[in-house]
């Protein structure tokens, strides 16, 4: 049965040229679609559909099998056991879509054993980046294409066969760069009381993938002018507040320091509305550090140094363990985990159409019993690059940017760039021109030579491909 085998061919290393994110490096999609007769006889090719979708899921807790495994969009049934679909947690969104059609066959004929299609896409600039969160949900991005075609040799209805092929996009937008990321300094935070002052700096708020380590200096003091600072409410403003300058033993040793507690939280914001982001949030905690302090606090500042690791990294990707007497224990890695290659991280800042995945630091104060407690929060930013490549990364941007500038000549050469809007969303995206296919016909001389095809001389005229018969040919 003769019927057409689709495949892809990047134009360079990479299907996606340009830089996610990036609107003036041109991110794009540059590649060959290739369909390619599986037996070297004709098909008759009716059209070629090509969709661009990016697939956004949240794994909701309340969906469970009969086996208590979450429900998850690309290994359960289409519905629930229930009968409800779950289609609140999953979103697809189009970017392109794009029926091709030939519109004159060539040598007066339509049947034809190939045809290879150069596609260029543009990206949208909010488009997600490929991620996987065990916790939360994942996005992937897809090239779908399907090929409507009928047999040459028999009347039949049109047949389809689909391909489906994944696209990794990364985005350029969190570089670990100091000139993006600058060390962060918050001087004087008055906590809720108004009896202290805090300080703290953070010299990385952007942890990427090989510098995971979240390095953070506090200090606290009394705070010597409280009576300047605003009241919390209407009825403090009759209390009066003992003074700070206070040499009695009693009343300093209530100022004392329990604890300092580090948490990194990511969080998972869900699209309420076309504009609006659910006030519902869900925590999840990555990691915690608690230092036991107990001491009094003065007008002295107290000065405290952390080094919180947040284990960004998969897994497998772990450096060696050191040397073990032991056997050691060997972890078979496969090609991928429910549709997701093993590289990417656990949790890294992402923003998209449906759920945004953001981070922070919480950083809580706890007292003895006649004081407040308080935290203080910082956003945080977990990038899938390290400080290491941010060389090459540049380096790379500013290639793409040279890049950009040729393709916009050459693309200008069969049409202008166009600026469009996707209507499913309020994105914009770069309309690319069409580029002229590459057409193989079938009982064409050139078109044999090139793939080596040889057919038996059952019929004279090797015009009849039911008389016709392949034979292999070994390079």
């Amino acid at each position: 049965m003769t019927y057409p085998v689709i495949s892809l061919k990047p134009s360079y290393n990479s299907v996606i040229r340009g830089c996610p994110g990036l609107p003036d490096t041109l991110p794009r999609i540059e590649c060959q679609l290739r369909v390619r007769s599986n037996d070297s006889l004709p098909f008759k090719l009716v059209k070629i559909e090509i969709i661009l979708k990016t697939i956004e899921i949240y794994f909701n807790k309340n969906l469970y099998s009969s086996n208590n495994n979450p429900f998850t969009p690309f290994n359960r049934p289409a519905d629930t056991p229930s009968g409800n679909s779950d289609a609140n947690n999953k979103s697809i969104i189009v970017h392109y879509k794009k029926n091709i059609v030939l519109s004159r066959p060539t040598h007066g004929k339509d049947d034809l054993i190939g045809i290879d299609i150069p596609l260029t896409i543009g990206l949208p600039d909010d488009i997600k980046e490929t991620n996987y969160n065990p916790k939360f949900g994942k996005a992937q991005t897809f090239l779908d294409c399907t090929v409507f075609y009928t047999n040459a040799t028999e009347v039949s209805s049109n047949k389809k066969r689909n391909f489906l092929y994944p696209i990794n996009v990364e985005r350029y937008t969190y570089l670990p760069s100091p000139s993006y990321f600058r060390p962060i300094n918050r001087l004087n935070i008055t906590s809720p009381d108004q009896k202290f002052l805090i300080n703290y700096s953070i010299e990385n708020p952007c942890v990427s993938m090989n510098n995971d380590t979240l390095k953070l200096s506090i200090s606290i003091r009394l705070n010597p002018f409280p009576n300047n600072a605003l009241a919390s409410s209407l009825n403090d403003l009759d209390v009066p507040t003992p003074t700070l300058f206070s040499t009695k033993k009693k009343f300093m040793s209530k100022l004392k320091l329990k604890t300092i507690s580090m948490q990194v939280h990511e969080c998972l914001e869900i699209l309420k509305n076309q504009s609006e982001f659910s006030s519902a949030q869900t925590l999840n905690v990555l990691q915690t550090s608690i230092r036991q302090v107990d001491q009094t606090i003065s007008m002295n500042p107290m000065l405290f140094q952390f080094n919180l690791k947040i284990f960004t990294r998969d897994k497998f990707l772990q450096n060696v363990a050191p040397s073990d007497p032991s056997c050691p224990e060997t972890n078979l890695l496969i090609n991928k985990i429910d549709d997701i290659p093993l590289q990417y991280h656990g949790s890294i800042t992402t923003i998209g159409q449906y759920f945004n995945v953001s981070h922070s630091l919480s950083i809580k104060f706890k007292f003895n019993k006649s004081l407040k407690n308080f935290e203080i929060n910082h956003p945080l930013v977990i990038s899938f690059w390290s400080t290491g490549q941010l060389p090459l990364l540049e380096n790379l941007i500013l290639q793409e940017r040279q890049t950009a500038k040729f393709a916009k000549k050459f693309y200008k050469n069969f049409g202008l760039i166009k600026s469009g809007s996707n209507t499913n969303t309020s994105s914009n995206c770069l309309e690319y021109p069409s580029l002229p296919p590459i057409i193989y016909n079938f009982n064409d001389t050139e078109t044999n030579n090139r793939f080596n095809i040889l057919y038996l001389q059952k019929d004279a005229s090797r015009t009849d491909p039911s008389k016709l018969k392949r034979v292999p040919v070994i390079q």
